[in-house]
């Protein structure tokens, strides 16, 4: 987390962009940055610190102020820092709302705010954008992306399917650049799949703080239950090689899993999982 502050420090003094010109005779153009204001910043739960650093790091760095709500399964963190970041900066530069998703729609339509941001899924950011939109604000969106993996036929099995286990079940998936869809040569698919079904087969669930875990719980419970739905929608042609199904009946433990035969079209090719 301090190497990332570090970072945003610097960065602010380094902006990129011709500075000035002459456009016209006797005439100097310059650019000029100035602060924005206010920012208001909704963070995710899959990386509540992090992801909070990345928010409000830039925007004090460039001059501004903050209002940023975590989220409201994962507050205790951004809360720290601010009690922490509380003792360094004047009152009222860095503060934290904590709410659901109604405050955090209050934060973006409030005339304060000159920008808003967020990390989320599309549908989250296609409503701060509509709601920005009313008073032109700034807005940056981080939305939720589909990473594909693609597998040529010369590739090393063993090493790819290694690969895309981490990439795909670390942090039970709740990653926006998780490896959620694999496209493979026909002509090494079918022994890539099987690799691949046992790998997520042998892959640990539990809690995280069992070392030889490597796939955790999911956040939530509607999270579960999101996760859980896509499964349960899957067309006809689709077939579940591993996993599938919730482990246990207490938290929000989901078995590493492993769909084949999908189409493009097909609702969790179109979709984020996030899990």
């Amino acid at each position: 987390m301090v190497d990332q502050i570090r970072f945003f420090a610097g960065a602010a003094r380094l902006l990129e962009g011709r500075s000035a010109g002459e456009y016209m005779e006797g005439l100097t153009s310059i650019i000029r940055r100035e602060p924005v204001g206010v920012c208001a910043q909704v963070a995710p739960w899959n990386y509540p610190m992090m992801m909070a650093v990345w928010k409000f790091a830039p925007a004090l760095a460039a001059g501004n102020t903050v209002v940023i709500k975590p989220s409201d399964t994962t507050p205790a963190s951004t809360v720290l820092m601010a009690e922490i970041i509380g003792q360094i900066l004047p009152e009222g530069v860095f503060n934290v709302l904590c709410g659901d998703r109604d405050t955090g729609r209050a934060m973006v339509e409030h005339p304060t705010p000159a920008m808003a941001s967020i990390t989320g899924s599309v549908r989250a950011g296609m409503q701060v954008a509509e709601s920005a939109a009313k008073d032109v604000k700034r807005v940056h969106l981080e939305l939720g992306g589909k990473a594909p993996v693609v597998v040529f036929e010369d590739a090393d099995i063993a090493k790819t399917v290694s690969g895309v286990s981490e990439a795909g079940f670390f942090n039970a998936g709740q990653d926006c650049t998780a490896a959620t869809r694999v496209l493979v040569h026909e002509s090494i698919h079918d022994e890539f799949v099987t690799a691949l079904a046992k790998a997520a087969a042998d892959t640990k669930t539990g809690q995280p703080d069992d070392e030889d875990v490597a796939y955790g719980p999911l956040n939530n419970a509607n999270q579960l239950k999101q996760v859980s739905g896509f499964i349960e929608r899957l067309p006809a042609h689709a077939k579940v090689e591993a996993g599938g199904h919730r482990v246990g009946d207490k938290g929000y433990f989901y078995a590493p899993t492993v769909v084949s035969g999908l189409k493009q079209d097909d609702e969790i090719i179109q979709n984020e999982v996030f899990g």
